[in-house]
C-alpha cells in the first residue's frame, strides 16, 4: 500500500503538500471482527472491489467520496480530489488510519483527533 500511495501522490497530486493523519485503535475487540466493525463504520454495506466509486460516511465527518484506489484484505484506500484516505487492519487487529490531505483548509491536530475519537467510539 505504501508504495501505491506514493504513485498515487505523483499521479494525482505531483508537487503538492500533504497534511498527514495518523492514528490508530490498538488491539481492538469490541461487537465483531475489526474489519467488519471498520466497514460499518465507514458506511459500506457491500463488498468493495479496487476502481469502485465509493462514499464513506464515518459518523461526525462530512461524506467522503472517491475511488477505492486500493483493496487487498486489511487494506483499504481511497482516493478523492483532495486526498488519499488509508485504513488498514494490523497485528491483533490494530485499525490504522495513515491519511494524506491536500488542502490548507485542515486543521492537522484537530483531524488527528476527530478520527482517534472516532475510532475510540467506533471500537469503544
Amino acid at each position: 500500500m505504501y508504495l501505491h500511495t506514493l504513485d498515487q501522490y505523483l499521479t494525482h497530486f505531483p508537487g503538492q503538500f500533504a497534511l498527514v493523519i495518523f492514528t490508530a485503535r490498538p488491539q481492538v475487540g469490541g461487537s465483531g471482527p475489526a474489519w467488519s466493525v471498520l466497514h460499518q463504520g465507514l458506511g459500506l454495506t457491500g463488498e468493495v472491489v479496487q476502481g469502485d466509486r465509493v462514499r464513506l460516511t464515518p459518523e461526525g465527518f462530512d461524506p467522503i467520496e472517491g475511488v477505492a484506489d486500493y483493496v487487498v484484505p486489511g487494506f483499504l484506500g481511497v482516493r478523492t480530489g483532495n486526498g488519499l484516505y488509508r485504513f488498514i487492519q494490523g497485528v491483533n487487529d490494530t485499525i490504522v488510519v495513515g491519511h494524506h490531505i491536500f488542502s490548507n483548509e485542515v486543521d492537522p491536530r484537530k483531524a488527528e483527533q476527530a478520527w482517534q475519537d472516532w475510532l475510540t467510539k467506533l471500537f469503544g
